[in-house]
């Protein structure tokens, strides 16, 4: 599913925050339904063909087919997340910064990657994901994807999620 289907509007082209941040909220829906079905090819189309990922630990990842055959691992029943079942992407801020361009940054919570490469079911990882939209023929999709882990620190300009 395209976010062009998902999103079911034509009003997108205009700057508002409401339609920028309905754009980002179906985006965000689309990746959570395809997350939580294990769907390695539905979150595939939700990126460009030239998408760039930078996972949480660093890899990087170019493009829409080595993106679906990572995610394709990943979700398998022998993958990291087969068989986990991860909470809602929470939409924190929407910004356009092009007619065709947007910024989401979205909260998330994973589950902590021990050394052995084992997840636990337990134990959750705050994260912040940033992800840059673009308006292709398709619809809405992600040309780069960028999670990472929140680390805990009481610094006075620390968000309130950041606190230990």
């Amino acid at each position: 599913m395209t976010i062009a289907a998902a999103a079911g509007t034509r009003g997108y082209l205009h700057a508002d925050s409401d339609s920028t941040r309905t754009i980002a909220s179906r985006f965000l829906l689309a990746w959570d339904q395809a997350w939580g079905r294990h769907d390695a090819h539905a979150l595939a189309e939700l990126h460009t063909s030239d998408a760039v990922t930078v996972n949480r630990f660093g890899t990087l990842i170019v493009g829409r087919a080595p993106t679906e055959k990572a995610l394709g691992f990943l979700h398998s029943k022998e993958g990291l997340f087969g068989h986990s079942t991860f909470r809602a992407l929470k939409l924190l801020q929407a910004r356009r910064v092009a007619t065709d361009v947007l910024i989401v940054q979205a909260g998330w919570k994973n589950p902590v990657m021990h050394p052995d490469g084992k997840i636990s079911e337990t134990e959750w990882s705050d994260m912040i994901v940033t992800f840059v939209l673009v308006r292709t023929g398709a619809g809405w999709q992600a040309s780069e994807i960028d999670p990472h882990n929140v680390e805990k620190m009481d610094l006075p300009y620390s968000n309130p999620g950041q606190k230990p």
